[in-house]
């Protein structure tokens, strides 16, 4: 075949299968006697729910102005009647997709004339998702964490509706998240905290990769605005969280504590965070009723007050950005929630507690009554040194401390605690804060579980006594101790009786 004819045949080819092509287009543009029907259903493939409220949008690819919206019922289903014939795409949005970091979904279909179609729409696996977020070779087991990053602004101080937050500019900040990490080699078991560091991206987002699912998460950033708090969570059964954070401003106050001071005591300091910000509201039960005398605070800022008889609290003059709303009352869980404090603006927050099931009456022998309250103490004690956040001295720790004092075996175990004075001696921690670094800082000391109106004389304690001690920084310290926060550290004692 010479070189002409070839151009020839393959010429006819093209045409055969351009005439195909329009044979099929125009098949799939059926004439508008002859429609066809949609019938949309939805599922979570994480949790098997239908996508219950989820809105729908079908849009034509040969002619996109042709549109049609739907909003899924109840059992996550719709119906569209009367649809031309044609290639079309469906997307759905739901807030469940958001809380995934997904967006939207999109199926595209078909609907042939005079007949019924069904699509389904579906929320990707977590795998799948994880697989999308972080890339096929994420570890198993692990989501991610992810938001956007913003810095809180005022755009008129004569308007309290007008504070608000604003997007960061491209890679203006960092991200650090830090969790708990257990690996078990030959013969041994490492506990470690991981630290990851992610940058700020586009528009202020944020992904952050590698986060194991039901552990507790630690989470701050930083940028040239400013900083957010730390946020304390626990990560969902997925491992996908989002979370968004709001940079904002810090101011170092130290003041002098209460009550008399010995001579030797006067560089002792109370280190307070403070600024532009403030937070009120109210805390109630779950059925709405006011709880007074409720302890609020802002975790390792060392600013905390109580409700009064109508449940309602004011924190003035607080640090700005992301920080965690403290809030514990007597019978009842405490809990903890995350919150923006703008500058020059009080937010308002409600604030529900549970109610818990206190344990009736009963009447032990002494030596019974110990190993009661000692073994729950103990088992919370060894998951949060699983847990890793702090420093922990065990009951062998204080079993070889026999001669010392337990002033002198906490200094030496600890490091960055020492102590002061000389009648009295405390405890107290030296602040990396060049502005501090003649300051002494008291360490807050909870014993069993219970806040001290007052300094406690640990030098009278026989470190025989004790049966284990935690130490926190402000941002380790767990939730549940997080009443009288001190800025300066937190020294947790567990007696054996």
């Amino acid at each position: 075949m010479t070189h002409r004819k070839k151009c020839l045949a393959a010429a006819m080819v093209a045409c055969v299968s351009m005439l195909g092509a329009a044979r099929v287009h125009a098949q799939a543009s059926a004439s508008p006697g002859r429609p066809g029907r949609v019938d949309i259903t939805s599922v979570d493939s994480i949790t098997r729910l239908p996508l219950a409220g989820a809105s729908v949008r079908l849009v034509s690819v040969f002619d996109t102005t042709r549109v049609h919206d739907a909003t899924l019922d109840a059992r996550g289903r719709a119906r569209v009647d009367s649809l031309p014939a044609g290639p079309w795409m469906l997307t759905a949005r739901h807030a469940r997709l958001d809380t995934l970091g997904v967006g939207s979904v999109a199926v595209p279909f078909t609907v042939r004339a005079g007949r019924g179609v069904t699509v389904r729409a579906a929320v990707p696996s977590v795998p799948t998702l994880v697989a999308r977020v972080c890339g096929s070779a994420a570890p198993p087991g692990t989501g991610y964490l992810y938001g956007t990053v913003r810095r809180a602004v005022r755009t008129n101080a004569s308007s309290r509706a007008a504070a608000t937050v604003s997007a960061l500019p491209l890679s203006a900040g960092q991200v650090t998240a830090q969790w708990p990490d257990l690996q078990i080699e030959t013969g041994r078991v490492e506990r470690t905290i991981v630290t990851t560091d992610v940058p700020v991206g586009d528009n202020g987002r944020y992904v952050l990769c590698g986060v194991p699912t039901e552990t507790t998460v630690r989470l701050r950033a930083v940028g040239a605005e400013g900083a957010s708090g730390v946020t304390t969570f626990t990560s969902s059964a997925t491992g996908i969280v989002p979370r968004d954070l709001v940079l904002g401003r810090t101011d170092t106050v130290m003041t002098t504590p209460s009550g008399p001071q010995a001579p030797e005591d006067s560089g002792l300091v109370d280190i307070v965070l403070r600024g532009a910000g403030g937070v009120r509201g109210t805390v109630q039960t779950v059925d709405g009723r006011p709880l007074a005398n409720a302890i609020v605070g802002l975790s390792a800022t060392g600013l905390e007050t109580r409700t009064d008889s109508a449940g309602r609290f004011l924190l003035a003059a607080t640090p700005t950005g992301t920080w965690t709303l403290a809030v514990q009352a007597l019978g009842y869980a405490p809990r903890q929630q995350p919150v923006d404090l703008i500058p020059g603006d009080t937010v308002a927050q409600v604030v529900a507690l549970v109610g818990v099931q206190g344990m009736d009456t009963v009447r032990v022998r002494a030596n019974a009554m110990a190993r009661t309250v000692l073994g729950p103490n103990l088992a919370a004690f060894e998951e949060r040194r699983k847990m890793g956040f702090g420093r922990f001295l065990s009951q062998e720790d204080f079993a070889e401390a026999e001669g010392r004092s337990l002033l002198d075996l906490l200094t030496s175990r600890i490091p960055g605690v020492r102590t002061a004075g000389t009648g009295r001696p405390i405890l107290v921690s030296s602040r990396g804060s060049v502005s501090l670094s003649q300051a002494q800082c008291p360490i807050r000391v909870i014993f069993d579980g219970m806040p001290n109106a007052g300094p406690l004389n640990l030098d009278s304690i026989d470190p025989s006594m004790i049966a284990a001690a935690e130490y926190y920084t402000p941002a380790t310290l767990p939730f549940e101790f997080n009443f009288g926060i001190s800025p300066c550290g937190t020294l947790l004692l567990w007696s054996r009786w």
